[in-house]
């Protein structure tokens, strides 16, 4: 069942806050009371910014916190021991992240305020990367975060869903039968994703990390093979458009994710504001798909990983082919969204039920088209109401760059900047 508080975080930045030299925040879009979204920021913690996250915290209705670093029992105890932070997004990499993690877990877990929030899942906490998928089909052979998560005890999957990356495969790296780059770019997330979802524990939440494109430390999509100068691919055709980016972060929020947090965009001369607009124009989606998700009784429509095209069953990633969506009986509407990232035309086959009726018929998508198809119900059926072209953005000609420096937005009229980076 969907739930209409979802928050969609929207970029991770960092701002100067009263009394601190270098204090880091990131900001959110939230939709908790309504679906336009608004920009909240949250904080970066530390040992030397306890004060002024303090005061920042105490004006911020949903109370947000990021540690990147290890922060002393009295920084738990004065922060989390005065509000209840809502989210919690550790920041630890390398083989002492497990502990790390559980340790500010339980550190959080017995602070007076959250802490009671966090054992009955009303607050959360997740780690960079850790998500309880057993199996990760769409990594290359790379161990699964499984147990990782499970360790730490946290409540929050926080998987990165970066295309690009080399913990994605690739027909570039030649162990991906994807139909082309951009196909598997586009698929394989949202398939991880999905299997996190479906593995996700009772009463957890889910905010992956996505980007338009990083590949930090993957050769097979170094345009020149040499790292010494940088990672940068440079491709016509093949590098995820604006549009691309809007709608797999709307298959994001159709399959389930309770938010989404963004990195630095990964794409040259692509600016935060403009990552910040993609990410809140996905993530509200079009009309059709706000008028179900204003149902708080909205469902899913499938968290298939298989998709028929052309009469055809494949996997998401074989065929290049996406179809998420949701439905609302007290409607009586149901809204898809197919995507094609193919080269070719297709004949997509809805799933064959939906909701207990029956969806018939094979729908026409062009290549490197996304389409919305709206039904009505009608009995034991969903008839086509009708359908159209949305996020229609051909220019998937640019140059990625996984780390393009220092970032920057303006939001709530504070500049934000961000540099990390990420594999």
């Amino acid at each position: 069942m969907f739930r209409i508080w979802i928050i969609a975080m929207s970029l991770v930045a960092m701002v100067a806050l009263a009394g601190a030299a270098r204090a880091n925040t990131f900001s959110f879009v939230s939709d908790r009371l309504t679906l336009d979204p608004g920009v909240t920021p949250g904080a970066f913690l530390t040992d030397a910014n306890v004060a002024a996250v303090d005061a920042f915290l105490a004006r911020q209705p949903v109370k947000v916190v990021k540690i990147a670093r290890d922060v002393s029992p009295a920084t738990i105890a004065a922060i989390y021991g005065k509000y209840k932070i809502d989210y919690t997004f550790a920041d630890f990499e390398g083989p002492d992240a497990v502990e790390r993690t559980r340790s500010l877990m339980s550190r959080i877990k017995a602070s007076s305020v959250t802490g009671p929030a966090v054992s009955a899942n009303r607050a959360f906490v997740g780690n960079y990367h850790f998500f309880p998928t057993v199996v990760d089909r769409t990594a290359p052979a790379l161990p699964s975060p499984y147990a990782n998560y499970f360790a730490t005890g946290i409540n929050m999957a926080t998987e990165d869903l970066y295309p690009g990356s080399p913990g994605f495969r690739n027909p570039a790296s030649g162990d991906s039968t994807a139909p082309n780059i951009r196909s598997a770019l586009f698929t394989l997330p949202i398939e991880r994703m999905t299997l996190t979802n479906v593995t996700l524990p009772a009463g957890h939440a889910h905010v992956p990390y996505v980007n338009r494109f990083n590949n930090w430390g993957n050769l097979s999509l170094d345009t020149d093979r040499n790292a010494a100068n940088g990672y940068q691919f440079v491709t016509l055709n093949q590098l995820p458009s604006r549009g691309d980016f809007r709608a797999q972060v709307l298959h994001y929020r159709l399959r389930g994710a309770d938010g989404v947090q963004g990195l630095d965009g990964g794409v040259v001369g692509y600016t935060q504001q403009q990552f910040q607009a993609d990410i809140a124009a996905g993530w509200n989606g079009t009309a059709e798909v706000r008028e179900i998700l204003a149902d708080p009784n909205a469902r899913r429509a499938t968290l298939d990983t298989q998709v028929k095209t052309d009469g055809v069953l494949k996997s998401l990633e074989n065929a290049g082919v996406v179809v998420s969506g949701a439905y609302s009986e007290i409607k009586g509407k149901l809204v898809l969204l197919v995507s094609n990232l193919d080269e070719s035309a297709h004949a997509v086959s809805m799933p064959a039920r939906i909701g207990g009726r029956t969806v018939s018929g094979n729908f026409n998508v062009d290549a490197g088209a996304h389409q919305i198809l709206e039904f009505g119900a009608s009995g034991a059926t969903w008839n086509l109401v009708e359908g159209h072209v949305v996020f229609e953005d051909h220019n998937r000609a640019g140059t990625g760059v996984p780390e393009p420096g220092m970032g920057a937005v303006v939001a709530g009229g504070a500049l934000m900047m961000l540099r990390r980076r990420r594999c």
